[in-house]
C-alpha cells in the first residue's frame, strides 16, 4: 500500500521524513517546488515560494497527473491507496479528489487546507476527510466546518489548535496533537493494508 503525502508550503523537511517513519507505510512524497530537495524553515520564504510556483492551482495539476501515472500501470498492487495533506498540500488534495484521479482512492485526510474555503461544494470522488485547525487568522474555521458539514463533508475542528499544528516549523505546532493524529492516520493505514489484503481493491465492497 502506497500514501501519497502532499507537503505544504516548507516542502519536503527533515521534519516530515521522520512523520513518515512513523507511519509505518510506503509513502510517496510530493511538495509545490520543482525542486524535491528544496526546503524552508522560513515560512514567509516558504509562502513567496510557494506562489511563485504558480500556487494551489498548479500544485493541484502536479499532484493529479502524479496520481495518474503512478496508478496507470499498477492499479490492483501498487498504486496509490491513500493521500495526506497539509496546509497548500490540503487545499491542493481537495482539488484532486473531485477529479477522475481520485476514484481509485480508498481515503483522504486533509489537514488545514485553507483555500478549500473557496471550493466548498467541490463533490469528492473518494472519502475525504477535513481536519481544521481551530484558530485561522484569515478565516472563521469553525463556521467553515460547519458549513462543510452542512453540505454533507466529514470536516471537523482540531480543538485549542492554530495553522500548522502538525508541522515543526509552523508556530502554530502543537507535538501532543501531531502525536495525537498521527497515531489515528497509523491504525487507519493499518485497517486499510489488511483490508486490502482480504479483498482484491476492485472489489472492496466485499468487506
Amino acid at each position: 500500500m502506497t500514501v501519497l503525502i502532499a507537503t505544504d508550503v516548507f516542502g519536503i523537511t527533515p521534519a516530515l521524513a521522520s512523520l513518515v517513519r512513523s507511519l509505518g507505510c510506503e509513502c510517496l512524497l510530493v511538495s509545490p517546488f520543482d525542486d524535491p530537495d528544496l526546503y524552508f524553515q522560513s515560512e514567509q520564504k516558504a509562502y513567496h515560494a510557494f506562489l511563485a510556483e504558480g500556487g494551489v492551482a498548479r500544485y493541484a495539476n502536479k499532484v493529479t497527473a502524479l496520481l495518474q501515472e503512478k496508478n496507470a500501470s499498477n492499479s490492483q498492487t501498487a498504486g496509490i491507496q491513500m493521500v495526506i495533506g497539509f496546509s497548500a498540500g490540503a487545499s491542493a488534495l481537495w482539488m484532486c479528489c473531485a477529479r477522475d484521479e481520485a476514484k481509485q482512492l480508498q481515503a483522504a485526510v486533509l489537514f488545514y487546507g485553507s483555500r478549500i474555503r473557496d471550493l466548498q461544494t467541490l463533490q469528492a470522488l473518494c472519502p475525504v476527510r477535513l481536519i481544521f485547525a481551530e484558530k485561522e487568522a484569515a478565516f472563521d474555521s469553525p463556521a467553515l466546518s460547519n458549513a462543510l458539514q452542512k453540505l454533507g463533508h466529514q470536516a471537523e475542528l482540531a480543538r485549542h489548535t492554530s495553522h500548522g499544528f502538525m508541522n515543526p516549523y509552523s508556530r502554530g505546532f502543537d507535538v501532543k496533537i501531531q502525536a495525537l493524529y498521527l497515531d489515528q492516520l497509523a491504525v487507519q493505514i493499518q485497517e486499510l493494508k489488511e483490508l486490502n489484503q482480504n479483498c482484491p481493491l476492485g472489489e472492496l465492497t466485499c468487506a
